[in-house]
């Protein structure tokens, strides 16, 4: 590895080689807004216009423990293994395996990508050394992927902020005003702000490597909050078996692992 490592680079590496911090932890918020399983019993947060008014629980609710349950249960977990193993976990790899070793390949080693041109290197490349066509196809491809992540992004991040004031404020919950679209539709409002003022701050590349490794911390801080939580409520039944906490502690390492030098490099640059 080149002397002296960029651990600010390889951090944002791995903390989004998947989806990265909040995006991992929130996918459930999603889950529980589309009804599925017990969220068709804890309310959600109702969409912007129209639709129906409902009351999102701040405590969510555990089904009873029975063989029924339990099997539906089981079955639950296999969609779950499906998806986020296969579907997510395998093809996630294999795109971001490809797409890297294409990129690799195409674009000169020592290329300086820090700048607002960042995004079309690998088009350049692509439309020079394999057909003139794809410097459209791969800028529009992009292009759509990008959009539709940050869209995911910005839901992902105002979600999680709107569900802790939510649960944690019981001021907000009492307060005839303040239903939890209000909140979280301020919210929004208040981060697109902010954000279209921030993009000015820094470079793509800077910027990226900022909120890459604020997300690694988020694993960090978010693995031990799922182990805690899951062993203080989850009935003994359904909770994870003992190999999967070790994975998620592995987890957790990994993570602080890189945020332990990213946090170092800053503090003794």
């Amino acid at each position: 590895m080149p002397r002296p490592i960029d651990w600010g680079l390889i951090g944002a590496l791995a903390a989004t080689a998947g989806s990265g911090g909040l995006g991992n932890l929130t996918i459930t918020n999603w889950v529980r807004d589309k009804g599925f399983g017990m969220g068709a019993k804890v309310g959600a947060i109702p969409s912007a216009i129209g639709g129906t008014e409902i009351v999102l629980s701040h405590v969510g609710k555990i089904f009873e423990i029975n063989r029924e349950n339990l099997a539906r249960w089981k079955e639950w977990m296999r969609y779950v293994h499906a998806d986020q193993i296969w579907v997510w976990g395998v093809f996630c790899f294999l795109g971001m395996f490809l797409n890297v070793n294409l990129a690799t390949h195409i674009v000169p080693h020592g290329t300086d990508m820090q700048g607002l041109g960042a995004g079309a290197y690998q088009a350049k490349y692509l439309a020079e050394r394999v057909w003139p066509g794809f410097w459209f196809v791969t800028l529009f491809t992009g292009f759509w992927l990008l959009f539709k992540t940050q869209l995911g992004n910005t839901d992902i991040l105002v979600r999680t902020v709107t569900d802790a004031l939510w649960m944690s404020n019981k001021k907000l919950r009492d307060w005839k005003h303040s239903a939890i679209q209000r909140i979280y539709y301020g919210i929004l409002v208040i981060f697109s702000i902010w954000g279209a003022l921030a993009i000015r701050a820094a470079s793509p590349l800077r910027l990226f490597t900022i909120l890459a490794n604020v997300a690694g911390i988020v694993m960090v801080i978010g693995g031990v909050q799922i182990f805690l939580v899951n062993r203080r409520f989850l009935p003994r039944e359904i909770r994870a078996p003992m190999w999967r906490e070790g994975l998620l502690w592995l987890c957790v390492l990994f993570y602080a692992f890189f945020s332990f030098f990213v946090i170092r490099s800053l503090i003794w640059k």
